[in-house]
C-alpha cells in the first residue's frame, strides 16, 4: 500500500501559500532520513529556486499558525520567534514576517554566532524587514526574550542537520523557552505558552529521535518536504507533539526518487544507490484494510489453533498472557505447554512452583504435551517465560525438527537463545530453508536485537531502520523491532507504527504483542500484515476511545490486551457497517 500522490503543479510564485497539511496517521506518508531529505532537497533545487522553497515553508506555516489562532483561545497571542543561523532561521524570519502581515504582535529574536549565513538565509532577513519586523541579535544570556502568559513561541533554532547536544547560547536559549514553558503552563490554564516547531524541534536527531542535550519541547511541529524518522521515535515523538507536513509540491519528485527514472539516472552518475527504500507510516485507513474476516459461515477452525510455549516454573503467567491475548484477539483455539508441565496423564493441570495452574478466568485455554500441541496447532508462539535453560532449548528444537511446520512468531528468551547458541540458528536456517510457506516472525526489543546482531544497543538505536532490514535479511524473516515508533521490515517493505505511549512500557506488554500477532496470523494475514497490524492494535489499545478525554499513561498488560480486544471489536463493525451488514 503506498500513499496516494495528489497531482499538484510545480512550486511557483502564484501558489507559494497553497499548502497540503497532512499528519501521520491521518494520511500514508513516507518516512525519510536525514540524508534522504538531503537528496529530495538537492533534486529540488534543480527544479525550483532554494528561496523559493524557504518561502513556501514560511508563509505557509504562518497562515496554518494564524488559521489556528483565530479558532482558539485567545487571539491576541504575542508571538516569539526564535532564528538560528542556519537555513531553519530562514524558515522563521519568513514566519515572522507574514505573522505580523497578518496583524499579530511579533518579535524575532536570532542567534547568528556571528556566521553571516547562507544566501537564502539572509535574504529572509530582508524579507522580514520588508514587512516589519525588525530582528534582535541575542549575543549573551542577559538578552533572553520575554515569554509571559500568552506567547506563542516558534523555533526555528537549529534544523534537521542537528546530530548532537545543543552548545553556547543556543543550549541556553532552549532551556530557557522550556523552562518557562513548564513554569507558565503550571500555573494557569487560560494564558498558557505554545510552542511551535519548523520541521524539527531544536536539539533533536532527527534520524534517531534522540535528544543528546536540551531539546525543545514542542506542541505541534510543521516540517517540510517529507516527515523525518526522529519526528516518530525515541524522545523525538513527545518532543515533537502533534505533526504535520507539507511536501511543498514536491510529491511528485519524492515519488521519482523512490521508484522513477531520477533514481535510475542518479545512480548512472553516481555508480551507487543515491536514495533508497522509504519507511511509510500507514493511514488508519490504509491499516483497516487488514482487518481479518469474519463471516456467519465461519467457525473456530476457521480462525487458527495456537500453540504457546515456554512458562518455566515461576514465568507462567508470560504464557497465560500472550494465550489469552490469541483468544481475545479472536483465535480459534489455543493451547498451552509450559516447561513447569507436572504428569503427562494430567494435560490440563500445571505447576507453577508448588501450586497446582489452571486458568480458571480463561478455561477455554487447553494445556498440552509438547509433542501433542505441535500436532494440534498450526502456529506456534514461543518465548514467553521460557528461561534460557537446556529444557527451555530442547523446547525449541523440538519444534524446529517437527515434520508438520508451523506459522512461528518468536519472542524473549527465544531470541536470545537463538542469539547465543549457533547450533539452534543452524537448525533455524534449516528449517526456513524447508518451510519457505510459512509465516514467521520474530519480536525483539533493541536489546535482543541487538544479541542477534551481535551488536550493542547503542548500535541498534542509532541506526533502527538498518537494524531491522539486518535482522530481516539474517533470519529471511519479518521483524517488529519494538519500542516507540515500532518497525516492522521483512526485507522488502518497511513501516513505523505510530500509535502507542508510555502505557506499552509495562511487563507482559510483549507477550501481548506475540499472542496478538499470532490470533492475526491465524485469521488469515500474510505475516508482515499480520506483525504490523498486531503493533498498530496494541498501540490503539492505550490511545483515547471514543468518550474517552485521555489515553492511558499507566496501564498493565492484561488491560492492554482487554482494550485491543475492544479496538478490534469496534473496528470490525464499523467495516462491517460499511458493507451493510450491520443495521
Amino acid at each position: 500500500m503506498l500513499p496516494s500522490t495528489r497531482l499538484q503543479p510545480a512550486l511557483n510564485p502564484d501558489n507559494l501559500t497553497h499548502a497540503n497539511w497532512q499528519q501521520p496517521g491521518h494520511n500514508t506518508l513516507h518516512v525519510l532520513s536525514v540524508k534522504q531529505v538531503r537528496s529530495l532537497e538537492h533534486a529540488a533545487f534543480a527544479q525550483t529556486d532554494s528561496f523559493l522553497l524557504m518561502q513556501a515553508a514560511g508563509l505557509r506555516t504562518a497562515l496554518k499558525i494564524a488559521d489556528q489562532i483565530a479558532h482558539s483561545e485567545p487571539h491576541n497571542l504575542r508571538c516569539v520567534v526564535l532564528a538560528g543561523p542556519g537555513n531553519n532561521g530562514g524558515d522563521a524570519c519568513i514566519v515572522a514576517g507574514e505573522l505580523k502581515r497578518q496583524g499579530l504582535e511579533v518579535a524575532l529574536y536570532q542567534v547568528t554566532e556571528e556566521k553571516a549565513g547562507s544566501k537564502d538565509r539572509m535574504q529572509a532577513v530582508l524579507w522580514a524587514l520588508a514587512h516589519g519586523v525588525q530582528p534582535v541579535e541575542i549575543q549573551d544570556s542577559a538578552q533572553l526574550p520575554d515569554i509571559s502568559p500568552n506567547t506563542l513561541v516558534v523555533d526555528g533554532l537549529l534544523g534537521i542537520a542537528c546530530n548532537r547536544a545543543p552548545e553556547g547560547l543556543i543550549r541556553t536559549l532552549i532551556r530557557h523557552v522550556n523552562d518557562r514553558v513548564k513554569q507558565i503552563n503550571s500555573q494557569t490554564r487560560h494564558k498558557q505558552v505554545r510552542v511551535i516547531a519548523l520541521d524539527c524541534p531544536s536539539g533533536v536527531n532527527c534520524d534517531t529521535g534522540d535528544a543528546p542535550g536540551e531539546a525543545i519541547c514542542a506542541h505541534t511541529t510543521f516540517s517540510y518536504l517529507a516527515c523525518k524518522h526522529g519526528l516518530l521515535t525515541s524522545q523525538g515523538k513527545s518532543l515533537a507533539g502533534e505533526v504535520w507536513i507539507d511536501d511543498l509540491n514536491c510529491g511528485e519528485l519524492l515519488d521519482e526518487l523512490l521508484t522513477g527514472p531520477l533514481t535510475e539516472t542518479l545512480e548512472q552518475t553516481s555508480n551507487k544507490p543515491v536514495f533508497g527504500k522509504s519507511i511509510l507510516a500507514l493511514s488508519r485507513v490504509d491499516q483497516l484494510q487488514r482487518l481479518p474476516l469474519r463471516g456467519h459461515e465461519h467457525h473456530k477452525g476457521s480462525f487458527g489453533s495456537i500453540a504457546v510455549l515456554g512458562g518455566q516454573q515461576g514465568m507462567v503467567g508470560a504464557c497465560v498472557l500472550s494465550a489469552r491475548t490469541a483468544l481475545q484477539l479472536g483465535c480459534g483455539r489455543v493451547a498451552l505447554s509450559l516447561l513447569g508441565e507436572t504428569d503427562a496423564h494430567l494435560p490440563d493441570v500445571q505447576q507453577q512452583g508448588q501450586t497446582l495452574f489452571l486458568d480458571l478466568v480463561f478455561p477455554e485455554i487447553m494445556n498440552k504435551g509438547l509433542e501433542s500441541n505441535l500436532e494440534f496447532a498450526d502456529i506456534a508462539t514461543i518465548g514467553p517465560g521460557l528461561g534460557q535453560s537446556e529444557e527451555a532449548l530442547q523446547m525449541l528444537l523440538a519444534v524446529l525438527e517437527h515434520d508438520k511446520g508451523l506459522h512461528l512468531v518468536w519472542d524473549a528468551d527465544a531470541l536470545n537463545l537463538l542469539a547465543n547458541n549457533a547450533s539452534l540458528r543452524a537448525r533455524f536456517k534449516h528449517y526456513r530453508s524447508k518451510h519457505p510457506t510459512r509465516a514467521l516472525v520474530l519480536t525483539p526489543h533493541p536489546l535482543e536485537a541487538a544479541r542477534l546482531l551481535q551488536s550493542t544497543t547503542e548500535m541498534v538505536q542509532a541506526d533502527r531502520h538498518a537494524a531491522a532490514q539486518a535482522i530481516s535479511e539474517r533470519f529471511n524473516c519479518t521483524v517488529v523491532l519494538k519500542g516507540p515508533g515500532s518497525l516492522i521490515c521483512n526485507g522488502k517493505s518497511i513501516e513505523i507504527n505510530i500509535t502507542g505511549g508510555p502505557a506499552l512500557g509495562t511487563a507482559g506488554s510483549g507477550d501481548v504483542l506475540a499472542g496478538a500477532i499470532a490470533a492475526l496470523l491465524g485469521q488469515g494475514l500474510n505475516e508482515f500484515d499480520a506483525a504490523a497490524f498486531g503493533v498498530y492494535l496494541h498501540g490503539l489499545a492505550v490511545e483515547p476511545t471514543h468518550g474517552e478525554q485521555h489515553g492511558l499513561l499507566i496501564s498493565h498488560a492484561s488491560e492492554i490486551a482487554v482494550r485491543m480486544k475492544n479496538s478490534l471489536n469496534s473496528l470490525l463493525n464499523q467495516l462491517a457497517r460499511h458493507h451493510s451488514q450491520l443495521p
